[in-house]
């Protein structure tokens, strides 16, 4: 079974592609047959300057996100990176808000552009995997049982991606003990949820440790 993902292909109805000719100033040097994906709201706007640019690259998140194996995916992430190093971090703040909505669809390219913007960030991947994890149990809650298994096997390869850019990150460990449990695999669920306690716990200032200590021993 192919990988789940809550699209089909009809998204990229939404996109054209052209060639910019080369007396127009552009912000990043491309070879002279590349094509630029745009909306089709975009160009029939018929944009210009910073604005046809911010749709350019806001066309290039849109196909990265939905279609991580498209064949112009690295030239669209050479692009995305020259044009605007600050990207992956809005990107993971705008999935946030999105996930925060339950429009997990959105959240979920969203944090998959920032993926393979730059693969090294936890906080994407961490992203990414809470988002499929999410969905999963929704899929789930509606009988869809192997669309669900499909997304807790994606949100746990994100998630174990996120803590091993970042063996701190507890939050993740908690989450994948939880998909564990969902996947019927107790004893892989036990060693994550209790080594997200400890993660945990290890980052309690002293005195809040001694405190909840002294709680117990109550």
């Amino acid at each position: 079974m192919r990988e789940y993902q809550p699209w089909d292909d009809s998204w990229q109805d939404q996109l054209v592609y052209i060639m910019v000719p080369y007396e127009i100033d552009m912000p990043v040097e491309v070879p002279s047959d590349f094509a630029y994906p745009i909306f089709l709201g975009a160009f029939e706007k018929k944009l210009g300057g910073d604005d046809f640019w911010k749709a350019i690259a806001g066309a290039m998140v849109y196909v990265i996100g939905h279609q991580p194996n498209h064949k112009d995916v690295p030239s669209y992430i050479k692009w995305l990176n020259s044009y605007n190093s600050d990207l992956v971090r809005e990107l993971i703040y705008d999935g946030a808000e999105q996930a925060s909505k339950d429009s997990l669809e959105t959240a979920m390219w969203l944090f998959q552009a920032a993926v393979l913007l730059d693969p090294q960030i936890a906080e994407a991947h961490f992203n990414l995997g809470l988002a499929y994890y999410q969905l999963g149990l929704s899929l789930i809650k509606k009988g869809k049982k192997e669309e669900g298994e499909s997304c807790f096997n994606q949100a746990t390869q994100y998630l174990e991606n996120a803590v091993e850019l970042d063996p701190q990150l507890s939050l993740a460990y908690y989450n994948l003990g939880f998909i564990h449990k969902q996947m019927g695999r107790q004893d892989e669920s036990k060693k994550c949820i209790e080594k997200g306690i400890l993660l945990g716990l290890d980052k309690l200032p002293q005195h809040e440790q001694g405190e909840n200590s002294n709680s117990q021993k109550e």
